[in-house]
């Protein structure tokens, strides 16, 4: 029987001025993997055939009487698209604030409110997709599905791959991620890892019905956390073809997160743009 260790892991304040909290961050490694306890990082295959992958960023609140007709394109282009289609749904401004009943279930969090942050007088409902333009650029939902084919088409620069392992024994959850570039890149690139949880019934406003709150409503692909810091982590500078990396975290679950509800999401980013090059999906399962 392995001898069970216990580290602090990646319950780190990351400090930042007024200023430059949101270009120029401390980078803190959060959630390092426990090797020592689950053993080395499991190897990947290489892919024959990557795909490219379209990463969309639903800013929505459960106040937003708008967003429900959103949220639900996003699910059928979700259903069409399955793996090529990366969706998170991020919980930020006024409208997802916790209110007066039934509107008491708070699902926003420190990189919501990061990633609001960063857009350029967002509103909800609006989303950034592949974060085409930069990170304070984003779109109306009449954009959406035009957009997500436009990044679609392009070719894939770096191949994505990702296994999850849920550790009931220790309410752990293991991540690990693959890259490999396709093609030669110069400048920086960080890694992003988030968890995402789905099929929680609260309420919701919707504008479309009568009365207008629905008290059962599912919400899905909610941001709960971030596991590496929400802007990213480095990753690598100036990436040659074939260049291969693996990044593998050790989450511990918060105990109101229901493990086979979620989701853990990656994608990667050029640090100079804010542009995402490719992102991946893997459904958490005990």
């Amino acid at each position: 029987m392995k001898t069970k260790i216990i580290w602090g892991i990646g319950l780190f304040t990351v400090l930042f001025s007024a200023c430059d909290k949101l270009t120029d961050p401390i980078i803190v490694l959060n959630n390092k993997y426990l090797e020592g306890v689950y053993g080395p990082a499991p190897e990947f295959a290489v892919l024959d055939n990557p795909m490219k992958n379209v990463l969309i960023e639903e800013f929505t609140g459960h106040l937003c009487g708008f967003c429900p007709p959103a949220t639900a394109m996003v699910k059928e282009l979700d259903e069409q698209l399955g793996d090529r289609l990366v969706p998170i749904s991020v919980h930020a401004g006024t409208l997802a604030n916790v209110g007066n009943t039934p509107y008491e279930t708070d699902y926003n969090t420190e990189a919501s409110d990061i990633y609001w942050g960063q857009l350029n007088g967002g509103f909800n409902p609006c989303a950034r997709i592949d974060r085409m333009g930069g990170n304070s650029n984003f779109f109306v939902d009449n954009q959406w599905t035009g957009k997500i084919n436009e990044q679609l088409a392009e070719s894939v620069g770096v191949a994505m791959q990702m296994t999850t392992e849920y550790v009931s024994a220790d309410n752990n959850l293991n991540i690990h991620v693959h890259s490999q570039f396709i093609n030669a890149f110069s400048g920086n690139y960080q890694l992003v890892v988030l968890l995402l949880e789905s099929h929680m019934i609260t309420a919701q406003t919707d504008y479309n019905q009568d009365p207008t709150t629905i008290y059962d409503y599912e919400h899905n692909h909610v941001l709960r956390t971030n596991v590496t810091n929400s802007l990213g982590e480095p990753l690598i500078t100036n990436p040659r073809n074939n260049d291969k990396l693996v990044k593998s975290y050790t989450l511990p679950m918060n105990s109101i997160w229901v493990p086979q509800n979620c989701t853990a999401v990656a994608f990667i980013i050029d640090k100079g743009s804010g542009e995402v090059l490719n992102a991946v999906e893997d459904h958490v399962d005990e």
